[in-house]
């Protein structure tokens, strides 16, 4: 015969262990999430696979390029954020596919599809090590998304135990225009 006593006095610690264990253990998702870097906008921001130096970030009304010998003019009712920026693989070739601009108000935007032939687009590229890799990110927001905002970077969307870098881009470092030019050469 068992005596209650002792077994509700083993029970019972060994239940509050488990549900501290449960309570502190981070979610699956964290766990498995992003390795994530941040820096800023002046600065090479470095991860242990790929490196990120945004040049300029550009805010205009229009932009305007040439697709196979024809000319392209897209305007919008927000305003287009355009960054130019360098990126640099260190171990081995990869695609930055995913790129996203966090607003002030801390909502996303995915890289524009309007803007997705313009030329120069680093998305479309893939970056060699060894080979630094210069383009730009199209973005289209609305205007009072501008301030704070934050480039997000990675190989992926929603990246799990892959890098991904953030760089904080300064409020006093975007130029604006009425219409800007994406040339070959970028901006």
């Amino acid at each position: 015969m068992t005596r209650p006593a002792p077994m509700v006095l083993t029970i019972v610690p060994v239940a509050a262990l488990l549900a501290a264990l449960q309570a502190t253990t981070p979610p699956y998702a964290m766990l498995t999430g992003p390795i994530r870097t941040t820096g800023h906008q002046t600065e090479t921001v470095l991860s242990t696979t790929f490196g990120v130096k945004v040049h300029r970030v550009l805010k205009a009304g229009t932009i305007a390029y040439t697709r196979f010998g024809r000319a392209v003019q897209l305007q919008t009712s927000g305003v287009w954020i355009v960054v130019s920026a360098e990126l640099r693989a260190f171990q081995e070739t990869m695609p930055v596919r995913a790129a996203t601009l966090i607003g002030a108000s801390g909502r996303s935007y995915r890289q524009s599809r309007r803007a997705g032939e313009a030329p120069g687009i680093l998305s479309a590229k893939v970056v060699q090590p060894g080979l630094p890799t210069t383009g730009i990110f199209v973005f289209e927001l609305p205007d009072d998304e501008t301030l704070g905002m934050k480039l997000v970077l990675s190989e992926q969307y929603d990246p799990q135990l892959k890098d991904e870098i953030g760089v904080f881009l300064e409020d006093d470092g975007t130029a604006s225009r009425d219409r800007l030019e994406i040339g070959k050469d970028g901006v």
